[in-house]
């Protein structure tokens, strides 16, 4: 599977990340899932006898909205009863055992902890230090406690080595962290202090895919995360769309808080603690929240190409280094904000544009789970190279290989590009960019293509073409 993204999952089991998992497991086939750990965060922990948390803060030494660990099995479960389906749409989806295989419980006594290393370190360990050349992509649902316990392990056991600056110089070549912000301190304190330069992006769109969803602009991407869509094309199709956790379904969550209880708890419908901030009230059935899925969706193969730079904008939205960002000794870390791009009017989150895609993509492979018909994904295929140089006033022209039952779109993507002038594009029977007079030597532009098919989901792919200006 070396032709695939590899990634672990590390998570703290909050309802939405529960649902983030259901959701990944049905792109399984396109990623190498390698883990599946359970940690802590500031939101949620086992408790550990004696120790004391902070006087603001709920005793660490007991629980707190725990879910307990089994629920990873459950979705497991899950998981195997649509595998028999899933399979046959494609092949490389995973046999129900590797992934269980995969099930670790890391570090979870309390926020921020790190006392021992446990199975889901030793996994995060034992992939650090492989000798597989891919990148490792580790999605931080949680805290980063258990990831920092993994190399706070390797740095005991190679600080004395005279190898080392060499073996932690190819550790931050090869780690990447797409993470759901900084849900403890670890990151803070002792990640980005030993670790400066492995990748850290925050990826963090809790308004376009988390619980402030209805705040955000009307438009395709809104209509796909109502109660009506989710009913008609996601909800109860196999077994894990079935356990997926929506606004008022009456799902009961293990360990957690009366006023976060959003299936079985009705009054908060119209009065929960989103609500004082703008984020609006809700119906049946409504989207909830997967705020961790902007994790990995970035690693999807949908033609976007954030993967080669983060600032050239995907799935999970556009994200700029931020230079200002030091630990202690004064190092710039390699820390990755995320930015707004341009929606139809406003300004607003970058991911906002693509939900309208990833939801009726998700309708289609939650429909994998119950038939065998298969509606398959466009393929976008451009006869040139998708990097192009040009000088400024010609006319690039492209030649795109188009199927039937596909529409196809074209756009400068203004916001990930140097130039800020418009750019007049234009896909008929070739595609033509007329390059401005006014652009700078080594302006950078970004043209993104968009084909999506017309059966019943509508299922969309890209492709991304940079133009470097000479």
């Amino acid at each position: 599977m070396l032709n695939l993204i590899r990634t672990i999952i590390t998570q703290d089991a909050e309802v939405d990340d529960q649902n983030s998992l259901r959701h990944i497991l049905l792109y399984a086939n396109d990623i190498e899932i390698q883990g599946i750990v359970q940690t802590s965060s500031i939101f949620h922990w086992k408790g550990q006898p004696g120790k004391t948390g902070p006087s603001d803060k709920a005793d660490y030494d007991q629980p707190y909205r725990w879910t307990g660990v089994k629920w990873m099995q459950d979705v497991m479960d899950d998981y195997a009863v649509d595998y028999k389906h899933l399979v046959t749409h494609d092949g490389n989806y995973p046999f129900p055992d590797h992934l269980r295989n995969l099930i670790k419980v890391g570090n979870i006594g309390y926020p921020g902890e790190m006392d021992a290393s446990t199975p889901g370190s030793e996994l995060i360990r034992e992939k650090i230090l492989d000798d597989d050349p891919r990148p490792l992509y580790i999605q931080v649902w949680g805290g980063t406690n258990t990831i920092a316990r993994a190399l706070y392990d390797i740095e005991q056991d190679y600080k004395d080595d005279e190898n080392w600056l060499s073996i932690k110089e190819k550790i931050e070549k090869k780690v990447i962290l797409t993470a759901c912000g900084e849900q403890d301190n670890t990151y803070q304190n002792y990640i980005s202090e030993v670790y400066p330069n492995i990748q850290f992006v925050k990826c963090v769109m809790m308004n376009s895919y988390g619980y402030g969803w209805n705040n955000m602009p009307e438009g395709s991407s809104k209509e796909t995360l109502r109660a009506d869509f989710m009913q008609e094309h996601i909800l109860n199709k196999g077994a894990l769309m079935s356990g997926y956790a929506t606004w008022a379904d009456d799902k009961y969550y293990e360990g957690e808080e009366n006023r976060s209880q959003f299936g079985s708890n009705k009054s908060l419908l119209v009065d929960w603690w989103g609500k004082k901030y703008g984020m609006g009230t809700h119906i049946p059935y409504d989207f909830l929240s997967e705020g961790d899925s902007p994790t990995f969706f970035c690693l999807l193969p949908w033609g976007l190409r954030c993967l080669e730079d983060f600032s050239y904008g995907g799935l999970s939205g556009r994200y700029i280094k931020d230079n200002t960002k030091k630990n202690s000794k004064g190092f710039t870390l390699n820390y990755w904000n995320p930015v707004e791009d341009l929606y139809i009017d406003k300004y607003t989150e970058s991911m906002w544009y693509y939900v309208s895609s990833i939801q009726r993509d998700l309708a289609a492979r939650a429909s994998w789970c119950i038939t065998d018909d298969k509606e398959e994904a466009p393929v976008l295929s451009i006869q040139e190279s998708l990097d192009m140089k040009a000088d400024k006033g010609t006319t690039v022209e492209l030649h795109i290989n188009k199927e039937e039952h596909v529409l196809y779109k074209i756009k400068y993507y203004k916001d990930a590009s140097s130039y800020k002038g418009n750019v007049s594009v234009s896909l008929d029977d070739s595609i033509k960019i007329e390059i401005p007079d006014d652009v700078k030597t080594n302006d950078i532009l970004h043209i993104i293509i968009e084909a999506t098919n017309d059966y019943k989901h509508k299922i969309s792919r890209f492709t991304q073409i940079i133009i470097k200006i000479n």
